[in-house]
């Protein structure tokens, strides 16, 4: 069960996603729903703030992967296309989800 009641942020998804270009990375979704609704990304990072995982709190990473792997009950709207090379929002290279629209 979530610690935070993300059906606000849910319910945006179809509307970010036909702003993204063909495909885009779930790096590229999250900051775009950052950037737009930025009361509602906060308030699910604050939520997390002293949640530990295998090192120490780390909210940005919790939230990122609930946010990213929702895109998966948008099938109608998005294909999961692989991993790819991404930086994330603090700039550091990674891997992460491609996702192409349908």
């Amino acid at each position: 069960m979530s610690r935070h009641d993300f059906s606000a942020i849910f319910e945006l998804y179809p509307m970010l996603i036909e702003q993204m270009l063909a495909t885009f990375t779930s790096h590229d979704f999250i900051l775009s729903l950052a950037r737009q609704y930025q009361m509602l990304y906060v308030e699910a990072l604050y939520t997390y703030r002293n949640v530990p995982t295998r090192q120490n709190p780390a909210p940005f990473q919790i939230v990122h992967g609930i946010l990213a792997k929702h895109l998966n009950a948008h099938s109608s709207l998005v294909e999961y296309a692989g991993q790819t090379p991404s930086k994330d929002i603090f700039g550091e290279a990674n891997m992460c989800a491609l996702w192409r629209k349908i």
